[in-house]
């Protein structure tokens, strides 16, 4: 199985490289045939230049194509074994109003969001999906597209609301304008890892306990620094900036058992996430 989709990947992988040479040989082309020929070079250049981009972009789709299928097949079947009664949608995931909503994130220019699973564990339901953000900077006439955020968006369900909003954010990230106050929390270290914006002092307390806590600073060590959580209504939402999309099939990588593992390893994720923060108990309900 794993031969066949690497010999039909192959193949377009060599048509992309076809395609950036056609492009590049016409970029390194044009400086000294505009030299001989003056601008009538752009229009001679401008075609093979723009026609081995556009060649090199379809089979990128093709390739991304053939990981919607495998996805569709094994990403499902290995759900199924961790979460029997849950569902994968490959090409659906979290609207920007939702994650947004969350206070994790701002808007940007361009947002994406795939891979959503869906489903419940030992009693809390969740959803989780890949979402990429990325912004468009512009300096005089040069325009740069920089992606912001990468990784993965969690939110799990709870049957009551939260009594106040809380956001634990990295130290680089801060809520200057919103209606949330900065609150220090008795423990220095945890003060120095992830910092606690809420509209309730009180509740902040209440929900941040000295073992609770430790849960959490076990979580932003495992993800090196790169995780944040919102309280907000009845949702823990959670986001990873880990700058991986989790489960497509990348051109120029062999595809073999490792990227079940993978698969595997982020449904087991999920579950740790329940099971280390005790979200099935009764610690932030009313």
């Amino acid at each position: 199985m794993f031969q066949r989709l690497n010999e039909e990947k192959s193949k377009y992988e060599r048509r992309i490289i076809i395609g950036y040479g056609i492009t590049g040989i016409a970029f390194i082309s044009y400086i000294p045939l505009a030299i001989s020929i003056g601008m009538i070079a752009f229009f001679i250049i401008a075609l093979p230049f723009l026609g081995g981009a556009i060649y090199a972009s379809i089979n990128h789709k093709k390739i991304k194509d053939i990981s919607n299928r495998f996805k569709k097949v094994y990403v499902t079947e290995e759900m199924k074994k961790v979460f029997p009664a849950s569902t994968y949608i490959y090409n659906h995931g979290f609207s920007e109003e939702e994650v947004m909503k969350s206070g994790l994130l701002y808007n940007r220019d361009r947002y994406k969001s795939e891979d959503m699973i869906s489903g419940n564990f030992e009693g809390v339901n969740f959803r989780s999906s890949d979402v990429e953000q990325k912004e468009v900077r512009r300096s005089g006439k040069h325009t740069t597209v920089v992606t912001v955020f990468q990784g993965r968006f969690y939110e799990f369900d709870f049957p009551k609301q939260f009594k106040a909003n809380l956001l634990l954010l990295q130290p680089f990230n801060f809520r200057p304008f919103s209606n949330l106050k900065k609150i220090k929390m008795e423990s220095i270290n945890f003060n120095s890892e992830l910092k606690v914006y809420a509209e309730s002092e009180h509740e902040a307390f209440y929900i941040l306990t000295p073992n609770f806590m430790e849960k959490l600073l076990f979580l932003d060590n495992k993800y090196l620094d790169k995780i944040s959580f919102s309280f907000l209504d009845n949702k823990l939402s959670m986001a990873i900036d880990s700058r991986k999309d989790y489960f497509d099939i990348k051109p120029f990588r062999t595809v073999n058992k490792s990227i079940v593992s993978e698969y595997r390893e982020e449904l087991n994720d999920i579950k740790e996430f329940i099971k280390v923060l005790q979200l099935n108990q009764t610690l932030f309900k009313k």
